[in-house]
């Protein structure tokens, strides 16, 4: 029998905030990047370590460190609307029929890029990789900075 990695292991050595968004394939009418969806004050583990290497396209990149965080970050599940969001949406039922509040399941296929935010500093995400359980489920996801 194959177990699986026990998540707290990793859950002890979150001791980072850190803001993430991540940006879609493609590019936006004005030529940026698409921002899929942002993720705040998820905790993580910031390691800094600077690295210089080549990229495929032959430019130099230094690298200044990565970030490590639970679970698989591309993946937000459908949840339940909190309270304060559907006073937001200013929601009128009728005939007093039951409807269930929840958001969309979103995904992003790659991560392609994005924007790392923690104590006070940007980095952008040069590459990312997520290392899987052996029943296939993500373990985390490992975001390389630059």
């Amino acid at each position: 029998m194959i177990k699986k990695l026990n998540p707290n292991h990793l859950k002890r050595l979150l001791n980072n905030e850190c803001d993430v968004i991540l940006y879609q394939e493609g590019l936006s009418e004005e030529g940026g990047p698409l921002p899929a969806f942002e993720l705040k004050n998820q905790k993580c583990r910031f390691v800094e370590k600077t690295k210089v290497i080549i990229s495929p396209e032959g430019k130099k990149v230094e690298l200044v460190g990565k970030v490590i965080l639970s679970g698989d970050i591309s993946v937000i599940p459908a949840r339940p609307f909190t309270v304060k969001e559907i006073n937001e949406m200013q929601v009128d039922i009728l005939d007093n029929t039951s409807v269930e509040f929840k958001t969309q399941k979103q995904e992003v296929k790659k991560i392609t890029g994005g924007i790392v935010k923690i104590n006070d500093r940007k980095y952008e995400i040069y590459q990312a990789s997520k290392p899987r359980n052996p029943d296939g489920s993500v373990h985390h996801t490992t975001l390389e900075l630059m």
